[in-house]
Protein backbone atom coordinates (compact mmCIF):
# COMPACT_ATOMS: atom_id res chain seq x y z
CA UNK A 1 0.00 0.00 0.00
CA UNK A 2 1.30 3.29 -0.93
CA UNK A 3 2.19 6.17 1.69
CA UNK A 4 -1.19 8.58 0.18
CA UNK A 5 -3.49 5.92 0.96
CA UNK A 6 -2.20 4.99 4.13
CA UNK A 7 -2.49 8.26 5.67
CA UNK A 8 -6.21 8.85 3.88
CA UNK A 9 -7.22 5.83 5.21
CA UNK A 10 -5.74 5.90 8.80
CA UNK A 11 -7.13 9.05 8.95
CA UNK A 12 -10.63 8.70 8.11
CA UNK A 13 -10.97 5.52 9.44
CA UNK A 14 -9.80 7.16 12.81
CA UNK A 15 -12.86 9.80 12.43
CA UNK A 16 -15.46 7.04 11.77
CA UNK A 17 -14.33 4.83 14.32
CA UNK A 18 -14.27 7.70 17.45
CA UNK A 19 -17.75 9.21 15.70
CA UNK A 20 -19.09 5.53 15.62
CA UNK A 21 -17.59 4.71 19.39
CA UNK A 22 -19.06 8.50 20.64
CA UNK A 23 -22.78 7.57 19.54
CA UNK A 24 -22.31 4.04 21.22
CA UNK A 25 -20.87 6.03 24.40
CA UNK A 26 -24.16 8.40 24.19
CA UNK A 27 -26.52 5.07 23.58
CA UNK A 28 -24.69 3.56 27.02
CA UNK A 29 -23.13 0.28 24.71
CA UNK A 30 -20.67 -1.37 26.13
CA UNK A 31 -18.42 -1.33 22.63
CA UNK A 32 -17.79 2.21 22.97
CA UNK A 33 -15.01 2.12 25.04
CA UNK A 34 -13.15 -0.29 22.36
CA UNK A 35 -14.30 1.54 19.35
CA UNK A 36 -13.47 4.84 20.90
CA UNK A 37 -9.70 3.54 21.80
CA UNK A 38 -9.12 1.80 18.41
CA UNK A 39 -10.04 5.32 16.83
CA UNK A 40 -7.53 7.03 18.95
CA UNK A 41 -5.23 4.60 18.18
CA UNK A 42 -5.51 5.16 14.13
CA UNK A 43 -5.18 8.75 14.88
CA UNK A 44 -1.99 8.14 16.38
CA UNK A 45 -1.01 6.23 13.16
CA UNK A 46 -2.10 8.83 11.04
CA UNK A 47 -0.10 11.51 13.28
CA UNK A 48 2.87 9.22 13.39
CA UNK A 49 3.09 8.84 9.64
CA UNK A 50 2.31 12.33 8.92
CA UNK A 51 5.15 13.90 11.15
CA UNK A 52 7.52 11.35 9.26
CA UNK A 53 6.41 12.50 6.28
CA UNK A 54 6.74 16.50 7.26
CA UNK A 55 10.26 15.74 9.05
CA UNK A 56 11.07 14.48 5.32
CA UNK A 57 9.76 16.90 3.60
CA UNK A 58 12.62 18.80 1.33
CA UNK A 59 10.05 21.67 0.25
CA UNK A 60 9.43 23.74 3.17
CA UNK A 61 11.57 24.85 6.09
CA UNK A 62 12.18 24.46 9.72
CA UNK A 63 9.71 26.40 11.17
CA UNK A 64 7.15 24.98 9.02
CA UNK A 65 7.64 21.84 10.17
CA UNK A 66 7.74 23.11 14.04
CA UNK A 67 4.33 23.88 13.49
CA UNK A 68 2.99 21.10 11.65
CA UNK A 69 4.72 19.42 14.33
CA UNK A 70 2.78 20.79 17.29
CA UNK A 71 -0.35 20.85 15.59
CA UNK A 72 -0.27 17.29 15.08
CA UNK A 73 0.63 16.76 18.54
CA UNK A 74 -1.52 19.19 20.25
CA UNK A 75 -4.19 19.47 17.54
CA UNK A 76 -4.64 16.19 16.18
CA UNK A 77 -7.73 15.54 14.20
CA UNK A 78 -8.08 19.35 12.56
CA UNK A 79 -4.69 19.54 12.06
CA UNK A 80 -4.31 16.20 10.36
CA UNK A 81 -7.27 17.56 8.21
CA UNK A 82 -6.50 20.77 7.22
CA UNK A 83 -2.86 18.93 6.02
CA UNK A 84 -5.08 16.18 3.93
CA UNK A 85 -6.98 19.17 2.60
CA UNK A 86 -4.85 21.48 1.65
CA UNK A 87 -1.04 21.18 2.51
CA UNK A 88 -0.08 18.25 1.99
CA UNK A 89 0.18 18.44 -2.01
CA UNK A 90 2.83 21.33 -1.51
CA UNK A 91 4.41 19.51 1.32
CA UNK A 92 5.53 15.96 -0.03
CA UNK A 93 7.58 14.83 -2.61
CA UNK A 94 6.62 14.10 -6.13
Amino acid sequence: MNTNAFIRQSYSLSILMTIIGAILKINHNTLATPIMAIGLILLLVFIIAAIYEVMNSSKIGGNEKFMWIIGFLFFGSISGFVYLVSARKRIIKN
